[in-house]
């Protein structure tokens, strides 16, 4: 799963104190792959559901856990990191129904921004398989200020037992911004750090490993951060 590609993602941190602590915190196992599929051995979405949500039988939890948030750190996303992915591994011993997949913006300078977000299974070959049928898909406006968001799928989404990669994409920005930032060949160094001071969206930084990748056909790259996506639950035992 070892790839050249690095994500265009960028930290603001307080001086050296970042690299010391993502060398000793960010470690992780690589992904163990399971094999199975998706309501394999089930009959319908609704077969599932109505077993996972017995009340007797159920518990509501966070799936997996956002790491280490390092104080005064940042991560922050620009046009250029429009269509790229970032998210984690989680794995779930026992079915579990997703109800809320959340994430916080600390602020956002770009108008239009939309973001998107992915579950896939993992598979035998390291391929990743999406199992969302309805996209999530969350407005983020323009803020100087910390929000949280907060989003429920519009449909039943069942994780077998098995590991997944969940992942956030920033899928749309305004178009006035786009076509400023397709001449940014053009730019000289000075142009082209006031446009990233301009357009920017910040999220907060956790000292957790987390994987990126440029397009969803290629494989996943280790990195040694995350944004902190939460997914919360209720698993059936």
């Amino acid at each position: 799963m070892k790839t050249n590609f690095t994500l265009p993602l960028y930290i603001l941190v307080l001086g050296l104190m970042l690299n010391s602590l993502c060398s000793q915190s960010a470690i992780a196992q690589e992904p163990q792959i399971i094999g199975g599929y998706l309501l394999d051995g089930k009959d319908s979405f609704e077969e599932l559901e109505a077993a996972v949500l017995t009340e007797s039988k159920s518990k509501d939890k966070n799936l997996g856990g956002k790491g280490m948030k390092f104080p005064g750190g940042r991560i922050f996303m620009t046009p250029e990191s429009v269509g790229k992915e970032i998210g984690s591994l989680v794995k779930t011993k026992h079915p579990f129904l997703v109800k809320t997949i959340s994430f916080t913006v600390e602020e956002n300078r770009m108008e239009g921004c939309k973001a998107n977000l992915r579950i896939y299974r993992m598979e035998s070959g390291d391929s990743l398989v999406n199992i969302v049928t309805i996209p999530i898909y969350q407005d983020i406006p323009k803020a100087a200020q910390e929000t949280v968001f907060s989003i429920a799928p519009e449909e039943s989404i069942i994780l077998e037992p098995g590991e997944y990669y969940i992942s956030f994409c920033l899928s749309e920005i305004s178009r006035e911004i786009m076509d400023k930032w397709a001449e940014a060949e053009t730019w000289s160094e000075g142009e082209r750090f006031d446009k990233y001071r301009q357009d920017r969206i910040f999220f907060p930084l956790y000292l957790k490993s987390s994987y990126t990748r440029e397009r969803p056909d290629q494989p996943l790259s280790k990195w040694g951060a995350n944004i902190g996506i939460e997914v919360r639950g209720s698993e059936r035992k």
